[in-house]
């Protein structure tokens, strides 16, 4: 028989034989769910998780991973109650997770206790403590500033499944991504979020700022892999997007089997979108994503989310330069803390103003991705601000457009239950604590003295006056206008020559001056010296103009003549009060009735030339006189050189003062 010792001893030997299978089984179990989690397949990862907890495992990893895995599909209730067994368990853990567990607490409205957390967090990381921002009462009095700015109206070609993501293509059409096709037949899905892939779609603007007549883009940019968040140039010519590493019919992976989303690059032929090549290292690479391009509005720079050297996906801001066409730089640089955080900071878009807008939940706000405008100021230091509710709320929020010039935009949002389009038009602009607007001064001089008084006014592309101006008594002026646009500026005072000034694109804050010498109306300048102008002068003869050469017994002006009319032009642009008439003469050679047409031929062509540059037609008449009024002796049949028959083939521009 057994002893009673022994048998004790066989008890204990299998209970601990028992509780050693059960570690193994559960080490088992996180050995799988951490395989999962590492793909970034959080639904399916947040299931084992969960199993594990109701099994009685209350780990710190297991609490942690479980959080992280509603954190990253937006389930943040979830995440806060998860991150909360943490926080309150006393043990040391990462800073980073209190920074999500603030943002958790956030997107759930816990203001306060989310202020709390981040005080903590910025206590561990030594960094500038901005947890005010986060109390309840600081945010939405930020909030509120901003709010206000919009009218909505809802979008139709919103479908049951996701939509999102547009981008103006041209003036009438936008580029957005959608899962109609995928969400509805072949339910192939990214292992994220369980959510189905996407293609890019076409869609026209209606009048009233809607979209219409949604269609696939034509071409080569859909696979039956996940394309998205596309951008076009200006001219047309070339389409950035994001797409899964899927490139010639095969999907790469990283040496795990991860597949990351890269950028890509689509030439438009004949209306088609061909060509698709992979943007180069470093913006890709097959150990991270890179996605959501867009570009600034001189199209010198290509801004875009990446997750490199981040954990689990959460991504900043990046931006690279590029050339002209589809080639870009090498010198990929992240965006400063000011814009990025330890949370996600994601689709980028730059207005016509160079108003970067961006989603994130790394910022104070409502929750979930919010949408925020940042910009610049003189020191090189981004100001970022919230744009405000009603674009913003308690979910995600994000993929905002604007056209600088209508301000109707679009955006997407997850606040009626799926990605959706929204449009806007905006009736404000965004508030920063500083002026956004490019500077143009100068000061205006006669003999090197100041003129005061002076009339500057700035006339956008369309032609339209943005702003006036006078010199002050020391000749000196300034006047703000927006950045990244092309503008007129035009001198004007009573008895003094007008002068007009076509700006280059100017950035944010940047400063151009314009200063020169004035002249009186009366005045023109030759040669470096100030001649004067009356009644019946000859320009010929005042501005020393060369002979205003035709084709030989035509009337088409030779391209060397160009430039002496284009002389009289800019005299008669800067001279508003002065008319001119063309008189236009022949030597005797041929005969006189043909001589008197190819005048009358030479002198309305010259018109013709003056008025297609920009002058009125009531401001310049010509005539022809052939053969008359020669200045020699040449007349018919008077053997002359052909120097001496020069002389009589000419030009003559007579001003006349109103």
């Amino acid at each position: 028989m057994i002893s009673n010792k022994i048998r004790t001893v066989l008890t204990i030997l299998c209970v601990c034989l028992m509780q050693i299978g059960v570690v193994k089984a559960q080490d088992k179990k996180i050995e799988k769910a951490n395989e999962v989690y590492n793909k970034f397949a959080f639904i399916e990862a947040g299931k084992l998780y969960k199993n594990l907890v109701e099994k009685g495992n209350n780990s710190l990893e297991v609490y942690t991973k479980l959080g992280n895995c509603y954190y990253f599909n937006g389930q943040y209730p979830e995440a806060a109650d998860s991150y909360s067994k943490v926080f309150n368990s006393g043990q040391a853990v990462d800073s980073e997770f209190y920074f999500r567990y603030a943002q958790a607490l956030n997107n759930t409205k816990k203001y306060n206790e989310a202020n709390v957390v981040m005080k903590k967090y910025y206590a561990m990381t030594g960094k500038k403590d901005l947890s005010e921002n986060w109390k309840e009462q600081k945010l939405m009095a930020d909030i509120q500033k901003e709010s206000g700015r919009y009218n909505f109206k809802p979008v139709n070609i919103n479908t049951p499944v996701s939509d999102f993501g547009t981008a103006f293509d041209g003036k009438d059409k936008v580029l957005f991504a959608s899962a109609r096709d995928t969400g509805v037949v072949i339910k192939r899905k990214h292992s994220w979020n369980e959510k189905s892939f996407m293609k890019i779609y076409s869609a026209k603007i209606s009048t009233d700022g809607g979209l219409e007549d949604a269609a696939p883009v034509k071409g080569d940019i859909n696979t039956k892999y996940h394309q998205s968040s596309a951008v076009v140039t200006k001219d047309g010519k070339y389409m950035y997007f994001t797409r899964n590493n899927f490139i010639d019919g095969k999907l790469g992976a990283d040496r795990n089997g991860t597949n990351y989303l890269k950028i890509y690059v689509a030439e438009n032929v004949k209306g088609e979108w061909k060509n698709v090549k992979e943007l180069p290292y470093p913006i890709n690479s097959d150990g991270f994503s890179s996605g959501h391009p867009a570009l600034s509005p001189d199209e010198t720079q290509l801004y875009f989310a990446s997750d490199r050297n981040n954990s689990f996906g959460n991504s900043d801001l990046y931006v690279v330069s590029l050339k002209k066409g589809a080639l870009v730089g090498n010198d990929v640089t992240k965006l400063s803390d000011e814009i990025n955080t330890p949370g996600r900071e994601t689709y980028p878009y730059m207005d016509g103003k160079g108003i970067l807008y961006f989603a994130s939940d790394g910022h104070p706000g409502l929750g979930g991705l919010d949408v925020f405008a940042a910009m610049k100021d003189a020191e090189g230091k981004y100001h970022v601000v919230n744009v405000g509710d009603g674009v913003n709320t308690g979910s995600d929020d994000f993929a905002y457009t604007i056209n600088a010039d209508s301000k109707k935009g679009y955006f997407s949002s997850n606040r009626d239950g799926n990605d959706n389009i929204y449009s806007f038009t905006e009736n404000k602009p965004v508030i920063f604590d500083f002026d956004i607007r490019s500077l143009i001064f100068g000061t205006i001089t006669e003999n090197g003295k100041p003129v005061a008084g002076f009339n500057v006014q700035m006339f956008n592309s369309n032609d339209e006056s943005i702003g006036t101006t006078t010199t002050d008594n020391a000749g000196n002026y300034k006047i703000a206008v927006d950045p990244y646009q092309n503008y007129r500026a035009l001198y004007t005072k009573t008895s003094y020559a007008d002068k007009t000034v076509n700006t280059e694109q100017l950035k944010p804050l940047e400063k151009k001056e314009i200063s020169f010498e004035i002249t009186k109306e009366m005045e023109v300048v030759v040669d470096g010296e100030k001649v004067k102008i009356k009644d019946g002068d000859d320009l010929t003869q005042k501005l020393k103009l060369n002979p205003i050469y035709f084709d030989l017994n035509g009337y088409n002006i030779r391209q060397s003549s160009k430039k002496e009319l284009n002389k009289v032009v800019a005299l008669m642009k800067d001279r508003p009060n002065i008319t001119i008439k063309v008189n236009s003469y022949t030597d005797s050679r041929g005969r006189d009735e043909f001589n008197m047409k190819l005048s009358e031929n030479r002198a309305k062509a010259t018109v013709d030339y003056i008025v297609n540059s920009g002058i009125a037609q009531e401001r310049i008449s010509g005539e022809g006189f052939g053969e008359t009024n020669l200045l020699n002796h040449c007349s018919n049949g008077v053997n002359c050189s052909e120097k001496e028959h020069e002389l009589n083939r000419r030009s003559e521009f007579i001003i006349n003062f109103k």
